[in-house]
């Protein structure tokens, strides 16, 4: 008898046995794992686009009006989004950018040189507005900024990203956060399951809404400039604030201050 259970035994198929089970339900979980993120990035393009083609059908609305609807700086000044400077701050530029976007990389020295010469009266805020159509690493960026926000090394890793536009594979975002010290086994369960997946889609409807159709693009007060800002403009229009303490209603003249930026480009 014990004989013939042995042979029963052999005879058992590698996936009624108990390792063989356990394998098959291991790789049932990563198969639900990777679908439900397939689901969650094909959902996430499809609205963009969707968002993009209602941002077009907008445009043309009177920028006054909209002006007078809605309040637009209690829109895009979210408290929860990362910033660089003073906590309050008589200006406040919202950047909407893309760490995969050359136009974006081109505003980041910019940007830098005015965190550091206003790190005490201008306040700026970063959005994400990854175009995935264009930029296959941006979604990982921008998520693997938001776990480096988590434990409070946005500015360094933010700017490592753009210093490092040419590679921002997966393992090379690991890469970055281990130079910058981040404690990797909480960043990698972030960015491995796509913790702020839903606040980037928060971002991209805010942005899309209110017309933005590439980055970079920055309120200024509320005051909407899309492309690059020369740096001598921007420098200027924030003096200009500064010295008026005006904080709402702001007539920067935006056209010509505008400059390219990564919308349906192929960079």
């Amino acid at each position: 008898m014990l004989v013939a259970e042995k042979i029963k035994a052999k005879q058992k198929k590698w996936h009624q046995r108990w390792w063989g089970i356990l394998i098959l339900i291991i790789v049932g979980i990563f198969i639900t794992y990777v679908g439900a993120f397939i689901y969650q990035v094909v959902s996430l393009v499809e609205t963009q686009n969707q968002l993009l083609a209602q941002s077009y059908n907008a445009s043309s609305l009177d920028d006054s009006s909209l002006r007078n609807s809605i309040n637009i700086r209690s829109m895009v000044e979210i408290p929860e989004a990362p910033y660089f400077g003073p906590v309050q701050a008589n200006v406040v530029i919202v950047e909407f950018s893309d760490f995969q976007c050359p136009y974006s990389k081109e505003a980041y020295p910019i940007l830098k040189r005015i965190r550091s010469e206003y790190k005490d009266a201008v306040k700026i805020i970063y959005r994400d507005f990854p175009n995935f159509n264009i930029h296959p690493d941006a979604l990982n960026s921008a998520l693997a900024a938001n776990c480096a926000f988590e434990q409070n090394k946005f500015e360094p890793y933010h700017d490592l990203l753009f210093e490092n536009q040419d590679n921002l594979s997966l393992d090379n975002l690991k890469n970055l956060a281990t130079e910058i010290g981040l404690e990797m086994t909480q960043f990698n369960q972030c960015l491995d399951s796509n913790k702020y997946l839903a606040k980037i889609q928060n971002d991209l409807q805010d942005g899309l809404k209110f017309g933005i159709n590439g980055t970079p693009t920055f309120f200024i007060n509320g005051s909407l400039v899309a492309g690059v800002i020369p740096y001598d403009s921007l420098k200027s229009a924030i003096n200009i604030l500064l010295s008026t303490g005006v904080q709402e209603n702001v007539n920067l003249n935006s056209g010509s201050l505008t400059a390219p930026k990564c919308s349906t480009c192929n960079k």
